[in-house]
């Protein structure tokens, strides 16, 4: 019922505001051992901010759906207060600088917006990711810290793989179905598009360690999304793999890829309920030679869900007025939640970069992709190259993520749920470069 959803996200939001408070205080300063495969016991202090961050990411997919807004306010807030303490160091480079040219023209593109409210939620959701950018890089001392951060994410994602995912929608649906996990726990794609930003966590995991256990856990996380059937999911994975073994392997990568290739056509060809959603009224029809040469996953083949219908409408309207700068950042969104209120329809666009086109227009576009770029290139150069093995594995961790997250966002309202998933690759980006500074220092020192 709504009154238990509403109970229930209560609860979780308190607890949220308590853990959040409670990691800051003397009290809790605490030594874990850990089992790395370097050493065996060895007791090491993981400091608050790596516990703030990793008590973020992995209660990330507590969407708090009626009160979500407020704990975006106070993960917000309680970045900003670290940030004014001087406990978040601020980090610039070529791929911070280019997030905040983006952000820049965000801004900017306010002033001609037709919703205020809508544009200054926007510009709070987009700031989100930068902020906890330089919370990874605040939180990392050492190795042990992305070890550690990183073997904590697996175990609770593969929790929430087990009762919110497919496993529990398929053959737990009193579960997936129960107050706690549908009123609590964001589900469906967006708990795909989670699964898509830490699946690389896995093969870091595993590059680590050496252990198969952890390419299970990825195996198990990818079950999830085939059960519950999410497209974007499947293809985010799918682009996370192929970034991770072409950064890693190089031009050895190339069996890798191919076999990811054909694991993701199979998937689309042979699990029935995957096959229907994406070719509909032509599921069964398609086979691997229409995939491979007929073009069968292009969009115009694709069953889009009704998406089409709603991006031609707000391109229209908000797009081709203004090409070049868009109609302003939250106008979109404010048209699509008035529609919705009174035609009953979806409040969702499902698309980032349509909203982006529409709102900030082809600059908008552009300064984000050369962002990816830059990530690309910063973390292509320093992997190629002869350095230090952590900063080679946080850079392959952020570039693989940030592809499965830039495809998701094509297909899905990720910057919406910016918390869930959009911040996690961010993070990794901060991994990357502290690791770049410490190794300067160790060179220094």
């Amino acid at each position: 019922t709504v009154d238990m959803s509403l109970f229930l996200n209560l609860l979780a939001l308190i607890a949220f505001v308590f853990i959040s408070i409670w990691i800051f205080t003397p009290k809790f300063d605490k030594y874990r051992l850990l089992k790395f495969p370097e050493n065996s016991d060895y007791l090491y202090r993981i400091n608050r901010n790596m516990y703030f961050l990793i008590f973020v990411v992995c209660t990330a997919p507590f969407f708090l759906t009626y009160l979500s807004l407020i704990k975006y306010g106070i993960y917000f807030l309680v970045l900003i207060y670290l940030l004014i303490l001087g406990k978040i160091k601020i980090k610039v480079d070529v791929i911070v600088g280019t997030y905040l040219l983006f952000f820049l023209w965000l801004i900017i593109s306010t002033s001609y917006s037709e919703s205020r409210y809508d544009s200054m939620m926007l510009l709070i959701k987009y700031s989100i990711p930068l902020l906890s950018l330089w919370l990874g890089y605040s939180a990392v001392e050492e190795k042990y810290d992305l070890y550690y951060f990183s073997k904590f994410v697996a175990k609770t994602s593969i929790v929430y793989a087990l009762i919110a995912g497919g496993v529990s929608a398929v053959f737990m649906p009193w579960l997936y179905f129960s107050p706690f996990v549908s009123g609590v726990i964001l589900k469906y794609a967006g708990l795909a598009d989670y699964f898509t930003s830490i699946f690389v966590i896995f093969f870091i995991l595993h590059w680590i360690t050496g252990r198969k256990i952890y390419l299970w856990g990825a195996l198990w996380l990818l079950l999830s999304t085939i059960l519950e059937v999410v497209r974007t999911g499947l293809g985010g994975m799918a682009l996370v793999g192929t970034f991770f073994v072409f950064f890693r392997y190089k031009l050895k990568s190339i069996p890798y890829i191919i076999v990811t290739g054909i694991l993701f056509v199979s998937i689309v060809l042979y699990v029935p309920s995957v096959n229907e959603k994406f070719f509909g009224k032509n599921a069964g029809t398609v086979d691997a030679t229409d995939i491979v040469q007929g073009g069968a996953l292009s969009m115009d083949n694709i069953q889009t869900s009704g998406r089409e219908f709603l991006w031609e409408l707000v391109m229209n309207k908000f797009y081709e007025p203004n090409p070049i700068i868009g109609s302003g950042l939250g106008t979109t969104t404010h048209f699509i939640k008035d529609r919705a209120q009174k035609e009953h329809t979806i409040a969702l666009l499902h698309s980032d970069y349509v909203q982006i086109l529409c709102d900030n227009g082809i600059i908008g576009i552009v300064l984000l992709a050369l962002f990816y770029l830059c990530v690309i290139c910063k973390v292509f150069i320093y992997s190629w190259r002869g350095v230090d093995p952590w900063i080679k594995v946080s850079g392959i961790m952020a570039v693989s993520s940030m592809a499965g997250v830039a495809f998701s966002m094509g297909f899905d309202n990720v910057v919406s749920h910016s918390m869930t998933s959009l911040i996690n690759p961010f993070i990794f980006i901060g991994f990357f470069l502290k690791f770049i500074d410490l190794a300067k220092y160790d060179s220094l020192s």
